[in-house]
């Protein structure tokens, strides 16, 4: 039987994913294997490595998001809903300025309060 978990994501973009990932300071590879319990070891084009314990992997599906999978158990440092909230925040963040950009707005003001909520001013001439 398998440690390994996979929890469903609206993530489809590859690079921004990498981005997000070392904006976060994770460090990536791709294309491997993460290890689990008692040496399990399951495919994910996406590793992310972690500083202690078992490392964290995102699988692209046939639907061209990416899951999230991970043996939880042997994780450390950080919770399943910990990572994937920080992982989402992040790239949803990457989103909004990339969105941003192309309309031709510029982020005037940009803060993160103590809750992690993070509060945007954008702004554009006409």
């Amino acid at each position: 039987m398998s440690h390994f978990t996979q929890v469903a994501t609206k993530i489809t973009n590859k690079e921004m994913l990498l981005s997000c990932l070392q904006e976060l300071g994770y460090e990536t590879e791709e294309g491997v294997a993460i290890k689990g319990y008692r040496g399990q070891e399951t495919p994910v084009d996406i590793a992310v490595r972690m500083r202690q314990g078992y490392d964290v992997g995102f699988a692209l599906g046939p639907d061209g998001t990416y899951s999230l999978v991970a043996d939880w158990f042997g994780v450390q440092g950080l919770s399943e809903q910990q990572f994937t909230a920080k992982v989402q925040q992040q790239y949803a963040l990457a989103t909004v300025m990339q969105q941003v950009n192309r309309q031709g707005f510029n982020v005037v003001e940009q803060q993160q309060d103590a809750s992690g909520q993070i509060r945007l001013v954008v702004r554009r001439w006409v």
